[in-house]
């Protein structure tokens, strides 16, 4: 089908029961689809709406505190067999395919970011001095990845600059292991709250994803990269491979 209306997006934020079938099975696939609600749900969120539900705190915990250096009591990964409580919430969809996060620009979130530009204009803040663009191609931020249990070298990650409002994130991931299943990247947030899929990689294990500039400058620099079983489920597994801080 093609891309969802802006009006069945907006519904999965406020009354997701509403949308049909096939409009959430194209979002779960559409990296573009996927953005857009991502993005009306962190303008919802700003505007002072209900928070959507968390992700169960079991399994977010143990990713997080392995991402922050954190001592953890049940141990990295989910025993076999074990549920995790509760209906878990994804923080971004699994891009299946190896398509990179997208953030579209949807119209209303144009609408609702060009409302609030303008109330602040109507109030007599000043304007912010122009911000000179980095050149196109420049080398942002760096990380070198290693494992989790040692220090051993697991490759590294360049995020470069590709537009005003885009940056690439290259991964060139070695020594990965052979544990079945298939390598996934993610973007945790240095507040140990939050994280994005970016993509799936390559047999090789590399990959080139884009990624919206403002998950880097909001904190999104924590490159993890997880072993992932195809069960459909888009969450973490709680296994990870390699991990490395963009600075």
């Amino acid at each position: 089908m093609a891309h969802a209306d802006v009006d069945d997006l907006a519904a999965l934020v406020i009354e997701p029961a509403d949308v049909p079938d096939p409009v959430r099975r194209h979002v779960g696939a559409c990296a573009r689809c996927s953005a857009t609600v991502e993005a009306l749900t962190t303008t919802r969120g700003t505007l002072g709406a209900d928070p959507l539900a968390a992700p169960p705190p079991g399994l977010r915990a143990r990713v997080m505190a392995e991402a922050l250096g954190r001592p953890t009591a049940t141990g990295t990964g989910t025993a076999a067999g074990e549920t995790p409580p509760g209906d878990p919430v994804p923080l971004a969809s699994r891009r299946r395919g190896g398509v990179p996060l997208w953030l579209a620009s949807a119209a209303a979130v144009t609408a609702l970011v060009a409302g609030l530009g303008m109330g602040r204009m109507s109030a007599g803040e000043p304007e912010a001095a122009p911000v000179e663009p980095e050149p196109t191609g420049s080398v942002l931020a760096a990380t070198s990845l290693t494992a989790l249990d040692s220090d051993a070298p697991r490759g590294a990650v360049e995020a470069v600059n590709d537009t005003d409002d885009v940056v690439t994130v290259s991964v060139r991931a070695t020594e990965l292991g052979d544990d079945p299943g298939f390598h996934e990247v993610w973007l945790i947030n240095v507040d140990g709250e939050r994280m994005v899929a970016l993509g799936i990689l390559a047999r090789s294990d590399n990959g080139t994803f884009e990624v919206p500039r403002r998950l880097i400058e909001e904190g999104y620099r924590i490159v993890d990269i997880s072993v992932e079983p195809d069960d459909g489920d888009p969450t973490h597994s709680g296994v990870s491979l390699a991990r490395g801080e963009l600075v």
